[in-house]
């Protein structure tokens, strides 16, 4: 997350306009919320470099739980007419609400025709604000990618039940295997990796042809 004490008045890549002051506001939000323990947990010190990366489902636990919790806060109150950027993060609140709403509708354990077409909707009045404040902001395909959700959701049902997050764990052990870095080499590395790791762990599960040794 990257920080921008320059406010809302221009777009970083990432559409990320948060103060020194609003982050810590955030930070301290975390640390006072508590979420069940089967919620995947969001780092405290969210925004820095330590942490790493956010898992697709501390993203998720983000954006529906603590997010509008504390933007509602910071930005809910604030007077429009007030500056330009109390105008601007009102809008920006406003077009997270929708991003949060149809992450909730989509990832919801049912779903009905009623619920995609709200689901496109949230989506498509999302993209249409972001457009409108940050004029210079560059789509990505899962932007695209995330309108068709409402054809798979009328299709195939719910996204428990087809979603990826099995192929995020395999991406996950790849990406843990020691390699050089060097392409070309990488390659096979990781290969010949995960296929030694997969044979012994089907080795190990069939007890009776498990070498003695091991």
């Amino acid at each position: 997350m990257e920080q921008r004490d320059a406010g809302a008045d221009t777009s970083t890549r990432l559409g990320q306009i948060l103060t020194d002051e609003e982050l810590g506001q955030i930070w301290s939000d975390l640390s006072e919320i508590s979420t069940p323990s089967w919620v995947s947990p969001v780092p405290s010190n969210l925004g820095s470099s330590s942490h790493g990366k956010l898992k697709a489902d501390q993203w998720r636990t983000l954006g529906v739980t603590h997010l509008p919790l504390s933007l509602l806060k910071l930005w809910g109150l604030c007077d429009p007419g007030h500056s330009s950027r109390s105008k601007k993060c009102r809008e920006i609140l406003e077009v997270t609400i929708n991003l949060i709403s149809a992450v909730v509708l989509a990832s919801s354990r049912t779903t009905s025709p009623t619920i995609a077409t709200l689901y496109l909707q949230n989506m498509i009045a999302y993209m249409e604000g972001v457009k409108k404040i940050f004029p210079q902001y560059n789509f990505l395909p899962n932007h695209h990618m995330s309108l068709h959700l409402y054809d798979y959701l009328l299709l195939f049902g719910p996204v428990h039940s087809w979603w990826t997050f099995p192929f995020e764990r395999i991406i996950g052990m790849l990406e843990r295997i020691p390699t050089n870095f060097k392409f070309g080499q990488l390659e096979s590395t990781i290969s010949q990796s995960f296929t030694r790791s997969a044979n012994l762990r089907a080795l190990l599960y069939k007890s009776n042809q498990c070498p003695q040794a091991i």
